[in-house]
């Protein structure tokens, strides 16, 4: 069950409606049809045991065949539970998304950000690319609902409404520099992926590198003493990398 058993937070009053409606007795029927869909999930009683056993593999490796099997389910059965099961899977990602998110843009509300973060996870399930990947499955999700919401709230930020409304050059220089910025973390997010594409980076040091660079964890105290030397032996390493493909490409 919820940690946060008070709050009222949409993450929250939305994880108690699911909860309620797998738990329901009269829902458990159509439930298991649609775990019979799949040999692997088929060995569940209830989807809450789904959840719950998912929940207890912290997203390892070992949930790669789960994750596949419950994607391909959704694919065929669309509107059935998986989307609870998943949305109750992720919700620890989606608050943490939305604390990131706000500590950055603080004038977004927390409502908006929910509703972007949940439409991110739902737009991710249903993506061609992930259909298509058979191991990282829980931390492919992850990466792509907090760059998906990260990108929203950086152009929420630079929109029309929130741009200067002066013609002060300072300002000005000011909304211009927030936008290179957010190009230098599209190129940064380019430069991660094919890391980890040719194993340089393996997918848990890119994850540290992406709240690093691209959430601001470094400003928000986020990182231990531990966390910061290994961030310096990180980026040693991808400096080394870049020098070496700017070598190959002259």
């Amino acid at each position: 069950m919820s940690e946060r058993p008070d709050c009222r937070c949409p993450l929250c009053l939305i994880e108690r409606k699911l909860r309620a409606e797998l738990a329901d007795p009269c829902n458990h029927e159509r439930h298991r049809s649609f775990l019979f869909s799949s040999p692997l999930l088929a060995g569940f009683r209830t989807a809450g045991d789904l959840v719950s056993h998912l929940q207890s593999l912290n997203g390892n490796s070992s949930s790669d065949p789960l994750l596949r099997q419950l994607l391909e389910a959704r694919a065929l059965f669309p509107g059935s539970m998986a989307d609870s099961v998943f949305i109750l899977l992720f919700l620890p990602l989606l608050h943490s998304t939305v604390r990131r998110v706000r500590k950055r843009y603080p004038a977004l509300t927390r409502e908006d950000l929910a509703q972007q973060a949940l439409g991110a996870l739902l737009a991710c399930l249903a993506s061609p690319p992930l259909r298509e990947r058979h191991s990282y499955l829980a931390f492919a999700i992850a990466r792509n609902v907090r760059r998906a919401t990260f990108e929203w709230a950086a152009r929420e930020a630079r929109s029309p409404l929130e741009a200067p409304r002066s013609d002060d050059p300072r300002e000005m220089n000011s909304f211009e520099s927030a936008g290179e910025s957010f190009e230098r973390a599209a190129l940064l997010r380019h430069f991660f992926g094919r890391a980890v594409e040719g194993g340089t980076l393996t997918p848990g040091e890119l994850d540290l590198l992406i709240q690093f660079k691209l959430e601001g964890g470094a400003e928000n105290g986020a990182f231990s003493n531990a966390e910061r030397q290994r961030l310096k032996r990180l980026l040693g390493k991808l400096r080394r990398l870049a020098r070496g493909k700017r070598g190959t490409s002259q």
